[in-house]
């Protein structure tokens, strides 16, 4: 058998958190995230109950990957927290549900002039800048794009599903320079 052949052997990895990836004038960083819940249904209620103090991020918003409410449609959201969530997963009277998501999405920061251009080689349609909606299909998957966090002057962060950070980190490793 030849083993050149086998379909086994994977030889494409993701970015481990704190791994970085460098292009000329952007940096792709692997950041650490919170506790990640996602959330449907009355999206305002769940907010006010859960997380009162974290701010919603809509397409480009600010966002810290450590804390962070991020839209994803109408009536659901990805909410990131410091501690996990006190309340029980499950529908709540208010008129939402919680579902714990672990690390459901990895976040990767995109830093330097040309981060948005980085991000740019992926897209088939132009960024819904202003979007209350983080949501964004980059290189053919659904990933969430916010802006940098706060402190931070320029740069973004992609939120990659887990299953897909492979196939996503070997997309960016590919790209030509900006």
């Amino acid at each position: 058998m030849d083993e050149r052949m086998d379909e086994r052997i994977w030889t494409d990895t993701p970015l481990q958190e704190g791994e970085r990836l460098a292009k000329p004038d952007c940096e792709i960083t692997r950041v650490a995230t919170g506790h990640q819940s996602l959330i449907s249904g009355q999206l305002d209620a769940a907010l006010r109950l859960l997380a009162p103090d974290i701010p919603e991020a809509g397409f480009g918003g600010r966002a810290d990957p450590a804390e962070t409410a991020i839209r994803i449609a109408r009536d659901r959201m990805l909410l990131v927290t410091r501690a996990p969530l006190p309340q029980p997963a499950g529908w709540h009277a208010a008129g939402f549900a919680v579902s714990r998501a672990g690390a459901l999405y990895a976040p990767l920061r995109f830093s330097g002039t040309c981060a948005w251009d980085m991000l740019a080689h992926g897209l088939i349609s132009p960024p819904p800048h202003g979007s209350r909606s983080a949501a964004l299909h980059v290189a053919g998957i659904s990933a969430l794009v916010t802006g940098p966090a706060e402190g931070r002057a320029d740069g973004l962060t992609l939120w990659v599903p887990q299953a897909h950070l492979t196939y996503l980190t070997s997309f960016l490793r590919q790209l030509p320079p900006a």
